[in-house]
């Protein structure tokens, strides 16, 4: 009876840790190595989607997914002004997102998660 207690204690820990990745990326991000902020959105039936903005350049720009798993979810972004195309991996670990980006620029950058607050 003890082990089955104690079974069942573990598994509802378990279980109310456990976030699915899009409950934890979802959100407004931001980094210090750049204007843009990304907006990650998902529901059920469309899926992600990825929005950068910019106040001070006054822009946005859209990713492409590419592919999305429990563990990453990997994008395309193509700037429509200059062509520059990079391919986009975000993980997501102790709210922190790391973005790793390849292509016309390769380096890994830190983004935090930013509250907005309403009235």
């Amino acid at each position: 009876m003890k082990k089955l207690l104690l079974c069942i204690v573990m598994l509802f820990s378990i279980t109310m840790n456990s976030h699915e990745l899009h409950e934890n990326i979802s959100g407004v991000w931001s980094s210090n190595e750049t204007s843009y902020y990304v907006v990650i959105l998902y529901n059920e039936d469309e899926g992600y989607k990825f929005v950068n903005f910019s106040l001070y350049e006054q822009d946005t720009v859209e990713e492409q997914v590419i592919e999305a798993t429990d563990d990453y979810v990997k994008t395309r972004l193509v700037n429509p002004d200059n062509e520059w195309e990079v391919f986009i991996t975000y993980t997501y670990k102790d709210d922190v997102l790391t973005c790793t980006f390849e292509g016309d620029s390769n380096h890994s950058t830190i983004y935090k998660k930013n509250w907005i607050v309403t009235n």
